[in-house]
């Protein structure tokens, strides 16, 4: 049995079911991907210039990169999909790709305009986010431009959080955000985020000085107490 065989049966039941008004949903290999997307819908992405990591590092390190990837051993979760309209046309695609055995990425979409304002991406969205769940994820990521307000407020109201703004230097500068299947993950988010929901569990999870920071509040306690 494969790596990924396993996850056939998920992937069916939350894919195979046509999506609202219609539409139906087609997995392709990753040439056909970009190839159609190329030929159909690069016109509807917005414009953007990127730089080829594997052309800027030359022949020398694209050898180095392959020779770790090989010895890691590790095959990605990669699902490549097209989304064909009620008429057979190409409404859109969108991809998605296993990071490690803890994040699950939401890579790239891309739906014409005349197929938005129909609750399409919510859909989609949804149906990536109980995938990626049910594979068993901790936390399901994507990364947009800080421009791309529709989207990154798409994906708010779904859950998702913003954890990070990164610059890289082959694509720029990006909005990260995560969804956090697992609800004590959301809880540990938010109190570094300073929100007041610690519980039993996230003590009982607590590591490297946090039985320190638990000393010092029961001292602080116990001080206030003989004040």
């Amino acid at each position: 049995m494969g790596r990924w065989d396993w996850a056939d049966a998920i992937r069916e039941r939350h894919f195979t079911p046509t999506l609202p008004g219609g539409y139906a949903l087609e997995r392709v290999d990753h040439d056909t991907y970009w190839d159609r997307h190329e030929a159909e819908l690069r016109e509807h992405f917005p414009p953007e210039a990127y730089f080829d990591g594997s052309v800027l590092s030359g022949e020398g390190r694209a050898a180095a990169r392959d020779r770790l990837a090989a010895s890691e051993g590790a095959e990605r979760l990669a699902d490549h999909w097209f989304v064909h309209a009620p008429d057979g046309t190409l409404a859109g695609v969108f991809s998605t790709v296993s990071r490690d055995a803890e994040t699950f990425e939401l890579y790239h979409v891309t739906i014409r305009p005349d197929h938005r304002g129909r609750g399409l991406y919510r859909e989609l969205l949804e149906r990536v986010l109980a995938y990626a769940g049910e594979l068993g994820f901790s936390t399901t990521v994507s990364k947009h431009a800080p421009s791309n307000n529709a989207v990154l407020i798409r994906h708010l109201k779904a859950g998702f959080r913003i954890v990070a703004f990164d610059v890289d230097p082959i694509h720029g500068p990006s909005v990260q955000l995560a969804y956090f299947h697992d609800p004590q993950l959301l809880k540990a988010f938010e109190y570094r985020c300073g929100l007041a929901v610690m519980d039993g569990t996230m003590h009982a999870a607590g590591t490297g000085h946090f039985a320190l920071l638990d000393e010092q509040f029961a001292a602080a306690r116990a001080a206030a107490r003989r004040d």
